[in-house]
């Protein structure tokens, strides 16, 4: 029997105190926007630049204007230039989304290609440079068409050329990064077409930016309800946060948020961001409804109590793991509760590790049994691991890691602890 035979340590449980500190953890968070004008390497190598105001985000939104090419291929020069934006970003640790689009202007049926094989020649052509930094890229917003790239103003967005484009995007980028569309009813009428790519669902989600603009996100959502009018087209506001709920598990979702009539304070905005899955938000749009957010203070208890809305927001955008419990069972199993409060999931395949630290310094590692892509949001998890015999007869503490498999990134849980790593607890 476990610990029997010799004197047998006690385990005694840390303070496992939540925090309120910013985590910085990958693939979640606020982004700042970088516009690129994709000509020729040469011609743009002095455009590639951080802004000072998202040196402490993990993320950031790149639109490369691929205007210049709507008659023709993307040249040498061009997709050159493109590698060297995505490689000044990853040398600088920032994950990426990237938009790629015929227009910034908001002129997008007059710039885009006239033929849709043209637009699918693109996407194959980026393809390659997606899969090359894959790591570093959590998404592809948009299909290339549209206003700003936002799939609005655009003659390609019927059904089939829809669902055409995507598939294109889906290939070319053998399903190594997340592809996201403007609206939930495009989403689904992309879905629904008889020549969708098995497996796209799973890396298929939404992007919005007209988050609280009006009652209908600016026309992201309708008025109607899903019974009246089917599933291709947009459903109530409130029937839409339900779809995303449900269907946006585990995927990542975001955009901008802008200033209403009347503004939407930060503890609607909560329940509505935690209905939608929201991973990541721009941190400079809309400044007048983010300026409101800072003027409110939270009214919960703990370790938020008194800091801003803004704050509460985005230190909730993604997941946010916090270690609630964890104690020694009969026969010497160790039960752990994990808590993700943040709004979303964890995207990337991940490893949980207990770490085992003896008195003399050394330490021994064992994997734990569970996929962090799980942890849902609002819910809690029980991890469980079985002890080695030395823990009941020597002292010596516990600790948890969790860290993604693509690069070994460790994940910083929300507990108030000194490293990386959080103490469990320890025998003595």
């Amino acid at each position: 029997m476990w610990g029997e035979g010799k004197k047998k340590t006690r385990f005694y449980q840390a303070d496992l105190i939540e925090t309120s500190r910013t985590l910085g953890n990958p693939g979640c968070g606020w982004y700042h926007v970088y516009t690129f004008f994709v000509i020729s390497q040469d011609q743009q190598k002095s455009s590639l630049y951080l802004d000072e105001g998202s040196e402490n985000e993990q993320l950031v939104l790149l639109l490369m204007d691929i205007g210049a090419f709507r008659k023709q291929e993307l040249s040498g020069a061009a997709l050159s230039y493109v590698e060297e934006i995505l490689r000044f970003f990853q040398k600088n640790n920032k994950q990426m989304i990237l938009r790629f689009a015929y227009d910034t202007e908001g002129k997008g049926a007059e710039k885009e290609p006239q033929s849709l094989s043209l637009v699918k020649q693109h996407m194959k052509q980026i393809g390659g440079l997606v899969r090359k930094y894959a790591k570093e890229i959590l998404l592809l917003q948009g299909i290339f068409v549209g206003s700003w790239g936002e799939m609005h103003g655009s003659k390609f967005l019927y059904q089939k050329a829809m669902a055409e484009l995507v598939n294109t995007l889906y290939k070319a980028t053998e399903k190594s990064c997340y592809l996201a569309v403007r609206t939930p009813a495009q989403w689904r009428a992309i879905l629904a077409y008889k020549g969708t790519e098995p497996g796209l669902a799973d890396r298929l989600t939404v992007f919005n930016d007209g988050i609280f603009g009006s009652s209908t996100d600016l026309g992201t959502y309708d008025t109607g309800n899903r019974k009246e009018k089917g599933d291709l087209v947009p459903w109530s506001r409130e029937e839409e946060l339900l779809w995303q709920n449900d269907l946006l598990k585990g995927k990542p979702n975001g955009g901008e948020v802008l200033l209403g009539d009347p503004p939407v304070g930060y503890e609607k905005a909560v329940e509505d961001l935690r209905q939608m899955h929201l991973s990541y938000l721009n941190s400079v749009h809309d400044l007048k409804q983010l300026r409101f957010w800072r003027n409110e203070t939270v009214k919960e208890r703990g370790c938020w109590r008194n800091l801003s809305g803004y704050e509460f927001i985005g230190r909730h955008l993604g997941y946010r793991f916090t270690i609630a419990d964890a104690r020694v069972l009969k026969k010497g199993q160790l039960r752990i509760t994990i808590e993700n409060c943040g709004f979303a999931e964890l995207c990337a395949e991940t490893e949980c590790f207990l770490i085992l630290e003896t008195k003399d310094g050394s330490a021994s590692y064992q994997l734990i049994d569970t996929d962090a892509r799980k942890w849902m949001s609002g819910e809690k998890t029980i991890l469980r691991a079985d002890l080695p015999q030395e823990a009941a007869e020597e002292r010596c503490r516990l600790f948890l890691r969790l860290k993604r498999k693509c690069d070994g990134t460790v994940i910083c849980f929300a507990n108030d602890s000194v490293g990386k790593d959080v103490m469990l607890g320890e025998f003595r």
